[in-house]
């Protein structure tokens, strides 16, 4: 199976030339180009590489949580590094290391809603199958590589966690002013990188001029071409045609009914067996919750709660919250969800922090978010506990700034 792989800074509709790759079933590389759409190249399927000057890539550390819970934690890890209105942003995400890592690509989201709906030029007008970002395919090491393919052209910088962040050409040779900021960023929370690989065409002047001026060790390298990837980063990069512009192509006649087949035949089998040992069980348990369902429910009735606001325990219960709240207000007094009751409970575990970790805090929506200055891991696993064990509900993540969290009901 070929894929064409479309290097792209612009809509697809722009019409102009633009650089391709082509590769065959082993991931290598077999034909490059650049041209306008209706010049590529024949495969069966094809991709966009988002240039990196289109953009971001942040790295958040979550607790342990559900697949369909990781992009909502993640946009909220990232929230305070977003540039730009939110609605203007797309986030996609990785899946969750076994340490936590995740993965955010940021990149305008009217580029990626064009890209999911392109149609190449040809009879068989194929849609883009998978859009990825260009820096998503440098590979990690322990430094920090600034890559470019030109010298005159705008490139990036991966840091050695695999953040990444765009830069631009300096007419005068200077170092890039956003690589200049990130390591002073960097310089500021002790975690300058050991050395700069050069990934672009420079002279022994300007390795000297940059290693001078950035006080950090530059060392060449080779120049950068996103062709070159090995193909598992090809594989191992997160797809921008995710969430709500995700693709849903229709599947084959027949061939969904097909893929069910297996795992209907072993849920009869499974029923089979287990129905008869857990109806009464079942029953008991609905009993149950049919009980405590309508015990919530008169409770709030009784309350003065309209009966369409209960209509479930979890509905009755944050009604009862907020009239409770609402009640207490009412009478000059403090509900445990306001700012300073909620910020009381969670004193006792936010003592534990060294002086000074706090760096801003507010409340809204009976929730306070902190934003927390870079922390041991131990010190974020005490914490997290510390705030369980005081009953205080929290979602804790840790972000190239630091770390940021938010206290109150999730």
């Amino acid at each position: 199976m070929t894929t064409l792989r479309v290097h792209m800074a612009d809509g697809p509709g722009s019409g102009d030339a633009v650089a391709w790759g082509l590769f065959d079933d082993a991931g290598r590389c077999t034909r490059t180009g650049h041209s306008a759409a209706s010049a590529w190249p024949p495969a069966d399927r094809v991709e966009a590489v988002l240039a990196a000057s289109q953009v971001r890539i942040a790295i958040v550390v979550l607790p342990p949580l559900a697949p369909g819970r990781v992009a909502a934690a993640a946009r909220f890890a990232v929230e305070d590094q977003l540039a730009g209105p939110v609605d203007t942003q797309h986030l996609a995400v990785s899946r969750q290391r076994s340490d936590g890592r995740v993965r955010v690509v940021i990149a305008a989201r009217g580029l990626v809603a064009a890209l999911r709906e392109a149609r190449t030029s040809g009879s068989s007008t194929p849609r883009f199958s998978r859009a990825i970002a260009e820096p998503d395919l440098a590979v990690p090491y322990r430094g920090w590589r600034w890559c470019a393919a030109t010298p005159e052209g705008d490139g990036f910088v991966c840091r050695h966690d695999g953040s990444a962040f765009p830069v631009s050409a300096d007419p005068s040779g200077a170092l890039p002013a956003e690589l200049a900021l990130a390591l002073a960023q960097a310089r500021r929370n002790g975690t300058l990188p050991p050395e700069i690989r050069i990934e672009r065409d420079a002279g022994d002047a300007d390795l000297a001029r940059w290693q001078r001026d950035s006080g950090v060790p530059c060392v060449r390298g080779s120049a950068w071409r996103w062709t070159a990837a090995p193909a598992a980063a090809f594989a191992e990069a997160v797809d921008l045609l995710q969430g709500e512009l995700a693709l849903t192509p229709p599947a084959p006649r027949g061939a969904r009914a097909r893929l069910f087949v297996p795992a209907l035949a072993l849920a009869a089998v499974a029923l089979g067996v287990h129905v008869v040992a857990t109806v009464g069980e079942w029953s008991s348990l609905r009993l149950d919750s049919w009980s405590q369902a309508r015990a919530w429910r008169a409770l709030s009735i009784e309350a003065g709660i309209a009966p369409e606001a209960a209509s479930t325990p979890a509905a009755a219960r944050a009604a009862l919250a907020r009239n409770h709240a609402e009640q207490r207000h009412a009478h000059g007094l403090a509900a445990p969800d306001d700012a300073l009751p909620l910020l009381a409970r969670a004193a006792p575990a936010l003592r534990a922090l060294p002086a000074g970790s706090v760096k801003t805090a507010t409340y809204a929506d009976g929730h306070w978010t902190l934003d927390l200055a870079r922390t041991e891991p131990k010190a974020v696993d005490e914490l997290d506990a510390g705030l369980r064990q005081a009953g205080v509900p929290a979602l804790v993540a840790t972000t190239a700034a630091g770390v940021r969290l938010r206290l109150g009901a999730l």
